[in-house]
């Protein structure tokens, strides 16, 4: 479902690509890279659009998932693996965590292979801790 507009996004961007390859052979100056300013930027329908694109692009509902411990107890731990992008994690008595022995605490960042699940949460056969 995601992948639509990422696909979309990148048929665009090779189009243009294509007809600026195609109409002239001068290199063309480097653009000027778009920004924000900082009272556009805390605007609540601004702010919640920017989340919203940055939620769909973000890819976590495959077996890898990378970021940061925002909470951890026991045998459930939840992944923040972008802005204000969550995923669960259920660990299992087999569970590796890399170094071995260390104890997960909130903040450290993660990288956590296992099988994803139909919900979206991830059963991890391994944490490295970075």
């Amino acid at each position: 479902m995601k992948t639509l507009p990422v696909l979309l996004a990148a048929a665009l961007w090779y189009g243009g690509c294509a007809v600026a390859v195609a109409g002239d052979a001068t290199p063309a100056p480097a653009p000027a890279i778009p920004s924000l300013s900082p009272d556009l930027l805390n605007n609540p329908l601004v702010r919640g659009i920017l989340d919203a694109l940055g939620g769909m692009l973000q890819t976590t509902n495959g077996p890898t998932a990378a970021g940061r411990v925002t909470y951890f107890k026991q045998y459930d731990l939840q992944l923040e693996t972008g802005p204000r992008v969550y995923r669960d994690v259920h660990l299992h008595p087999g569970t590796v965590i890399n170094p071995r022995g260390t104890t997960l605490t909130k903040g450290m960042l993660v990288v956590i292979n296992g099988t994803p699940q139909h919900d979206g949460s991830l059963n991890a056969d391994s944490i490295t801790v970075h």
